[in-house]
């Protein structure tokens, strides 16, 4: 049954809300950005936009959640929890992670300044979404790197690494190149088409992780 138009309306109102938010706490960090900068940018009065999210701390999280679980819906079909992760493999479910943040820096530096205010003492907005929680799907994206990893050095297919500094070396590959590629790449080389530094940041990426994880 298609749902009803109002329904519809305020399911694209929400989505355009979460849209602008990623771009404004990707851009200023989440403490910086306040409901009302938010309300202005999507054309909503603050009594408006509090009818879709409670709080900043709320919408923060819906923000995280969305980002982390588009990448997460493109890696985990990757992966097969029955067998030891392949050098291949982890190559692949890198490249699925690296190219989507590609395509999309805002959400790689969310996804950075998320994974910096993890364990931030001091005042500061409540960010829900834990590293450990595989409830939600920042949780279980890095729960799936995390397995993968493991089960690949338990099996012999990745070379043996401390955990979890091999996370952090996936984690820097495939976000903080991401968050600051396309805006380097556009300064040194203005005429580069788009889609050659799309491939060559894939040949790297393939490259890092080959040179970081080969046995």
């Amino acid at each position: 049954m298609a749902r009803p138009p109002s329904s519809r309306r305020q399911t694209a109102r929400r989505d355009l809300i979460l849209a602008q938010a990623i771009e404004l706490f990707a851009l200023h960090g989440f403490d910086a950005v306040t409901m009302r900068q938010l309300g202005d940018a999507v054309g909503l009065d603050n009594s408006s936009l509090y009818r879709h999210f409670r709080s900043k701390a709320e919408l923060a999280n819906a923000a995280l959640d969305r980002v982390a679980g588009e990448v997460l819906a493109k890696t985990t079909r990757l992966l097969d929890p029955s067998r030891p992760i392949t050098l291949r493999a982890l190559e692949d479910i890198c490249i699925a992670a690296g190219l989507h943040f590609f395509d999309r820096p805002s959400s790689a530096r969310l996804m950075l300044h998320w994974i910096m205010s993890m364990g931030a003492d001091g005042p500061g907005l409540a960010i829900s979404v834990r590293a450990t929680d595989r409830s939600r799907p920042g949780g279980a994206l890095l729960g799936v790197l995390l397995d993968g990893l493991k089960a690949g050095i338990r099996g012999g297919t990745l070379r043996k690494h401390a955990m979890p500094e091999a996370a952090v070396t996936l984690l820097g590959a495939i976000l903080v190149r991401p968050a600051t590629y396309g805006h380097l790449l556009a300064s040194m080389e203005p005429k580069r088409a788009r889609t050659a530094a799309r491939d060559a940041w894939e040949k790297e990426l393939r490259a890092i992780i080959r040179g970081a994880f080969a046995p």
